[in-house]
C-alpha cells in the first residue's frame, strides 16, 4: 500500500515540475544596442586604434586649402598612426593643372613637398590643414562621435566590400568639424547642421565609412566629403622628412 502510494506522489511531483516548466517563460535575450550606443562603442574604437589607413575625397563646390583660394583639395590618402602621427599624399586643383602633394605630421610639426619642385618643406604649425587633427582623440573625429552628434537613427544594413555594415544617420554643429579640420569643412559660417552618415561593423565597432553632407549658402549643391577606413590597428613608420634645424 505504501509502496503503491509513495509511487503516485513520485508521478503527481514529476508531473508538476514539467508542467512548471513548461510555463516558465524564456530567458530574455539581451536587447540589441540601439544607435547612439554603438556611434558611442564606435567612437572609444576609434580613440584607441593604433593606427589605420584613410582616403578622404571631396565633391561639389571645391574646398581650398590656402587663403587665396588658389590650392582646391580633391583627394588625400594615407595613414594615421597615434596619438599625433600623419603621412599622406593630396590631390589638389591649382589652375590649369591637377597635381599632387606629399605631407607629413608629427604632433605640431608639419612638413609637405613643394608643388613645383617636390622638395620637402616645413609647414608653421597653424598653417594650412594638419591630417593628425582630424584623427585626435581629443578634439577630433573621435571627439565629434562621442560628444556632438544628435538625431542619430540606424535607417539599414548594408554590405560594402563583403562586410556586413550597420548604416547610422545623425546631424552635428558645423563648427565643431571646421575647427579640427583647420576650417577645411564648414568654412562659410551657416547655421544648417551638417548630416553625418556612419557605416559601422557591429561586431568590432570599427568605423569603416563616413559620409558628411554640408550645406552652403551661396551654392545650389551641397560640398560632399567621404572618408574610408581600412587596416584598422596597422601602423607604419612615420619619421620627419628633414633633419632637425641646428
Amino acid at each position: 500500500m505504501c509502496n503503491r502510494l509513495c509511487w503516485q506522489l513520485l508521478v503527481i511531483v514529476t508531473l508538476l515540475l514539467l508542467l512548471a516548466g513548461c510555463g516558465r517563460a524564456a530567458e530574455p535575450e539581451d536587447p540589441a544596442p540601439s544607435a547612439a550606443e554603438i556611434v558611442a562603442e564606435t567612437a572609444v574604437r576609434l580613440g584607441e586604434l593604433s593606427g589605420f589607413h584613410f582616403i578622404m575625397e571631396t565633391s561639389g563646390p571645391p574646398a581650398y586649402l590656402d587663403a587665396t583660394n588658389t590650392l582646391a583639395l580633391r583627394r588625400l590618402e594615407g595613414d594615421f598612426v597615434a596619438p599625433d602621427r600623419v603621412r599622406a599624399v593630396v590631390r589638389v586643383a591649382v589652375p590649369g593643372l591637377v597635381t599632387e602633394v606629399r605631407v607629413i605630421g608629427i604632433g605640431d610639426q608639419q612638413w609637405q613637398t613643394n608643388v613645383l619642385t617636390g622638395a620637402w618643406e616645413p609647414l608653421p604649425p597653424s598653417d594650412g590643414l594638419n591630417p593628425a587633427n582630424l584623427f585626435n582623440e581629443a578634439s577630433g573625429l573621435p571627439a565629434v562621435l562621442a560628444q556632438d552628434l544628435s538625431e542619430i537613427a540606424l535607417v539599414e544594413s548594408e554590405t560594402v566590400d563583403g562586410v556586413a555594415l550597420e548604416v547610422i544617420t545623425a546631424v552635428v554643429a558645423p563648427q565643431r568639424l571646421a575647427s579640427m579640420s583647420s576650417n577645411l569643412i564648414a568654412a562659410q559660417p551657416t547655421d544648417d547642421p551638417i548630416t553625418v552618415r556612419l557605416w559601422i561593423e557591429p561586431e568590432t565597432y570599427n568605423l569603416y565609412r563616413l559620409l558628411l553632407t554640408e550645406p552652403l549658402p551661396d551654392a545650389d549643391e551641397p560640398r560632399v566629403w567621404q572618408v574610408d577606413f581600412s587596416q584598422f590597428d596597422q601602423t607604419v613608420a612615420i619619421e620627419p622628412p628633414l633633419p632637425p634645424e641646428s
